[in-house]
């Protein structure tokens, strides 16, 4: 193949490639959509979450991941978290940054334990750093023989330790059996 044809078909190859766009048109698209996700997460070789989602997009320029109908399992003490049996976290929408190990669940969240409690909040964020979960938007657990509603809560995984703080109420023996 000659020099002249090799340089044609190299620009034609750029060309093509190259975006027709023009910039601020239309909102930047995720690098890669996924249906029906699994998870699995590790630290060294330990399996540390598992989870799905219906639908997840991943932006590589930023480390953007957004997750709709997800649900994510955080494994028991067995693996070195500090719980007592695995702890489940479930949102209409989890949007997150691999860099900095930060989640956001939002639009209902639901976390269940393995011993049957069942907190309800509009809004967490889980940071991994620091195994904590919290918000600011208000909570409602009930377990067995009692409900509790809050305006902000804390949960550190690592200690096992629940912090509810703002108008903080607990009813005893009215909640499901």
């Amino acid at each position: 193949m000659s020099r002249a044809v090799l340089l044609s078909c190299l620009s034609a190859l750029l060309a093509a490639c190259s975006s027709s766009r023009p910039a601020g048109d239309a909102p930047e698209k995720p690098e890669v959509v996924m249906y029906g996700v699994k998870l699995r997460s590790y630290e060294g070789s330990t399996l540390t979450h598992t989870g799905r989602a219906e639908r997840a997009t991943y932006r590589r320029a930023s480390g953007a991941l957004v997750a709709e109908r997800a649900t994510v399992r955080f494994m028991g003490s067995t693996h070195g978290n500090g719980l007592q049996g695995d702890l489940t976290v479930s949102a209409p929408l989890m949007e997150g940054q691999l860099g900095s190990r930060r989640l956001e669940a939002s639009g209902g969240v639901e976390v269940r334990t393995a011993d049957g409690v069942v907190a309800n909040a509009p809004r967490a964020t889980y940071d991994a750093a620091v195994q904590s979960v919290q918000g600011s938007e208000g909570v409602r657990l009930e377990g067995q023989g009692y409900s509790l509603q809050a305006d902000t809560f804390s949960l550190a995984l690592s200690e096992q330790s629940f912090t509810f703080e703002g108008s903080v109420q607990t009813v005893l023996g009215a909640a499901r059996d």
